[in-house]
């Protein structure tokens, strides 16, 4: 197995639009995440959005921005951001949840989220493999 990868679902607070949600997490969530993990924040911390345009969405939790679907339902895409977390090894993973973890700073953590994620929808799944095919 290479390095260890976790898989994070974000979405969106309810009332809160596609562009609030971006701007909070890119400018001010990740900057805490990085300074609370300090030494222990994974090796990249990769975050990829789902592209949304304002409109007729079929989806209650999307029912004004629907997601841009080339295959599949509106219902496949409810979340907003899928964040990947790639460490150096098992031990800088469990080094990153433990500290993650500590109340302190989930405290601080669950304060900031409240801004802009849906905390009851937040599944974080470590991966098995990562592989790519290049051109």
């Amino acid at each position: 197995m290479g390095k260890p990868v976790l898989l994070l679902f974000a979405y969106r607070k309810p009332g809160t639009t596609p562009e609030h949600f971006y701007s909070y997490y890119e400018n001010v969530h990740i900057k805490l995440i990085k300074e609370l993990a300090g030494d222990t924040f994974p090796l990249t911390h990769t975050r990829r959005y789902i592209h949304r345009t304002k409109g007729q969405g079929t989806t209650e939790r999307n029912a004004e921005y629907p997601a841009t679907v080339f295959l599949g339902d509106q219902a496949d895409f409810e979340y907003d951001c899928c964040s990947e977390m790639v460490f150096e090894d098992e031990a800088a993973l469990y080094a990153f949840k433990e500290r993650m973890a500590e109340p302190e700073r989930v405290a601080r953590i669950a304060t900031d989220e409240e801004n802009f994620l849906d905390r009851t929808r937040l599944p974080i799944v470590l991966l098995s493999a990562t592989n790519v095919t290049t051109k």
